[in-house]
């Protein structure tokens, strides 16, 4: 029979997120303004739990060679966890001017509460948004089978004050959307073309 235990990088690289985006004090590793750490800190770090007690500097460039998509990012001797931060200190990005449209990936359950409030970082720092609908199907299949495709009118909402971050090519951050700049694509295999059901605006 298959073992369904995760690869070992795999293991690695969600102990190195938790480390980097949620409980760098609770290990001794300290981020900078950036989320960037000394490499040595982190490895310390995570020879400090007995199963990773032999961890190398070489597992670690494993993790960021492996992944599909982009999560560290690695500059000389500091790595950082490139987006998903629920850290108290504020993690700066390079303020960025957005594409016409970004989506976002979420549930059925939370679509009530979006039109009502709109995108909320929630217990993060951002709310992530996706540069194309298929990213963020992708994204929101992480928490339901059937996830509804949110497409952001992000221009619209710069113009009007919100600032975009981007934190690697796929994945854009801002700190809020308000509800007048999103519409819900339908939610069908070309989500992409279809035409969206606008929220109501508000004024």
């Amino acid at each position: 029979m298959e073992s369904n235990t995760p690869p070992q990088w795999v293991q690695l690289s969600r102990f190195m997120a938790l480390i980097l985006r949620h409980r760098p004090e609770q290990f001794g590793v300290a981020l900078d303004a950036h989320g960037f750490a000394h490499i040595d800190d982190l490895l310390e770090a995570i020879r400090s739990r007995p199963q990773w007690a032999r961890a190398t500097r070489d597992a670690i460039l494993e993790v960021i060679q492996r992944q599909d998509r982009p999560r560290f990012e690695l500059k000389g001797d500091y790595i950082r966890a490139l987006y998903g931060h629920s850290v108290p200190q504020r993690i700066e990005y390079t303020e960025t001017d957005p594409p016409e449209y970004l989506y976002h990936g979420t549930t059925p359950a939370s679509l009530k509460r979006i039109t009502v409030e709109g995108l909320l970082p929630m217990e993060r720092q951002y709310v992530h948004l996706s540069a194309t609908p298929e990213d963020a199907r992708q994204v929101g299949m992480r928490r339901t089978a059937h996830p509804v495709i949110l497409r952001i009118r992000a221009r619209e909402a710069q113009a009007a004050g919100a600032r975009f971050f981007q934190a690697d090519p796929r994945i854009y951050l801002t700190k809020r959307v308000a509800r007048q700049y999103i519409e819900p694509l339908a939610d069908t295999p070309d989500s992409s073309t279809s035409p969206p059901a606008t929220i109501e605006h508000q004024k």
